[in-house]
């Protein structure tokens, strides 16, 4: 993997970090650290732009081998709709969000659109939706389910003016960035006053990740770069001109997980197990636990 030079400051809050964890990853080993100060954790030294988007535009969401079809996609979608789940979730919480605003643009940018769920939700929501994706592959399929044809670029090089959006969403995307900052910056730029940003990712924080420490699945160099507390992603926030508005913390096992993994004589017993690890991670949601977050700031 090409590298750019180690970072001597944290990228959130510009203290000086301390080295966390060696993370092996494939043939590949990766140097992870954290901040003292604000708990933002991250891949030091960086990969490359270069390498990155040669990365991206071939794997996408880290499948190469066997890339999926759109009919695996919706095939998988329809066992465990997680998606689109997400999406309706999402979506309903930004619209509430702006739905008081005068003078709104409605416009949205899905940035690193994937299968599309997400532009297809806010479309019939009335939003006119700007999506964009490097990998060809997930563009295909995103174009077949939400109709918007994903542009090909990244966020650093997308070029759109200043304040002509009402929303930025950036689901399961700001862990892959090489520059947070960068990305955060920028999204203030393109957003009008007031206009929202919208994102989720792991959760650095998560019971998940203090149980399995550097062997929490959402660790996984090169794909995923930063690693957020709630807290730290809201100094970035903050330090940006944003003021945070709701965080959600979501937890989800697919039910499809629970089946696999039970012996065929007790598969009767999946439906009720599975509700109750569902509650179980209702709780643990509740308690600020959850492995996902989902942050909503506006731009002051």
């Amino acid at each position: 993997m090409e590298t750019q030079a180690h970072l001597q400051s944290c990228p959130v809050c510009k203290s000086r970090p301390h080295h966390w964890a060696v993370k092996k990853c494939g043939d590949d080993t990766y140097a992870v650290d954290r901040c003292s100060e604000c708990g933002f954790a991250f891949v030091n030294p960086r990969p490359s732009m270069e390498f990155l988007k040669a990365h991206y535009r071939t794997s996408g969401h880290g499948v190469s081998l066997d890339p999926p079809t759109l009919e695996s996609v919706i095939a998988g979608e329809a066992v465990d709709p997680n998606s689109t789940i997400d999406a309706k979730r999402m979506i309903s919480t930004i619209k509430n969000l702006t739905k008081d605003r005068q003078n709104k643009s409605h416009r949205l940018l899905d940035v690193g659109a994937g299968y599309g769920f997400f532009s297809k939700e806010a479309a019939i929501n009335d939003f006119q939706v700007i999506a964009i994706d490097l990998a060809e592959n997930e563009r295909q399929i995103s174009k077949s389910i939400s109709g918007i044809d994903p542009v090909p670029t990244t966020f650093e090089d997308l070029e759109l003016d200043p304040s002509s959006l009402s929303v930025v969403l950036m689901s399961q995307i700001l862990e892959h960035a090489l520059d947070v900052e960068e990305w955060v910056c920028k999204a203030g730029q393109l957003l009008e006053t007031g206009g929202v940003l919208a994102i989720a990712l792991p959760n650095f924080g998560s019971l998940q990740r203090i149980i399995l420490q550097k062997n929490d699945p959402y660790i996984c160099p090169p794909d995923h770069l930063n690693f957020f507390t709630p807290g730290s992603l809201r100094n970035l926030l903050k330090n940006n001109g944003f003021v945070v508005e709701k965080i959600q913390h979501v937890s989800r096992i697919p039910r499809s997980t629970i089946q696999k993994r039970m012996p065929r004589m007790l598969s009767p017993l999946s439906r009720p197990l599975f509700y109750l690890v569902s509650m179980a991670l209702r709780i643990v949601d509740f308690l600020g636990l959850g492995s996902i977050i989902n942050v909503y700031a506006t731009k002051v």
